[in-house]
């Protein structure tokens, strides 16, 4: 399970990922538990909230892997590789923000500001590089638990498309990215790559696919403190705007 904690107005969140565990402090704190399988298991004092999400099996060895890719992605991947884009782990936090915020401000999306990347501050956050004549291209971050077996990708950014040459470009280093990343893990022993959303639009819902991965029930599930919580900041946003 991986744990993180988040300040929301007077609020602390304790958000849990990928499994469930059940604390007497549950009755009276804003805790939430996300990407949770179905089991028997028996839940308390909360809601549930199903969704999807899409991943990719990792039990296999990662030639049996790459093999089941679509013949466009081997062929992207291979272009990355003769490009000479170059792949890697780095775990410093702040990089990774800078450059993601940049991507964030041209796409329009939620800028992360330091409570971010104290948030992430966590031995199971890593990011990764796609790199090339010196500059970075593509960066993917990721929650990893062992203990679970579930690696997920959070966030994922690109530099700015200048033209033609540099979008294919930037196209290949974040398929050959990605496929560095399922090595990575696979090899960690790793047993799902989970990609992430489920609301997504058609072309990055293929894009998914391409790896071969595919859709799987899960839920949330909410304490009634942290419910509460929700309600008093939906009203918070809603008294804002009058």
């Amino acid at each position: 399970m991986v744990t993180i904690k988040k300040k929301q107005f007077f609020f602390t969140i304790t958000e849990n990922l990928f499994e469930y565990k059940f604390k007497w402090t549950d009755l009276f704190l804003p805790v939430c538990y996300r990407g949770l399988r179905e089991t028997n298991q028996q839940f308390y004092f909360g809601t549930k909230k199903y969704t999807k999400t899409i991943v990719l099996p990792l039990h296999n060895s990662i030639e049996t892997t790459r093999a089941s890719f679509s013949t466009t992605l081997k062929y992207d991947i291979k272009k990355g590789e003769s490009e000479g884009i170059q792949c890697y782990f780095n775990k410093d936090i702040k990089v990774f923000f800078t450059f993601y915020n940049e991507f964030a401000k041209r796409k329009n999306l939620h800028i992360f500001d330091t409570s971010r990347m104290e948030e992430f501050n966590i031995p199971e956050w890593k990011c990764s590089f796609a790199v090339f004549n010196g500059d970075i291209l593509v960066a993917h971050s990721y929650l990893e638990d062992k203990e679970s077996g579930i690696v997920r990708l959070m966030e994922s950014g690109s530099v700015r498309l200048n033209n033609q040459h540099q979008a294919k470009l930037i196209a290949y280093a974040n398929k050959f990215l990605h496929y560095h990343d399922i090595k990575y893990f696979t090899e960690q022993g790793l047993q799902f790559y989970d990609f992430g959303g489920w609301d997504d639009l058609p072309g990055l819902l293929a894009f998914k696919q391409s790896f071969g991965a595919y859709p799987i029930n899960v839920f949330n599930f909410y304490t009634y403190p942290y419910t509460l919580k929700e309600k008093i900041k939906e009203l918070a946003v809603a008294l804002k705007k009058k």
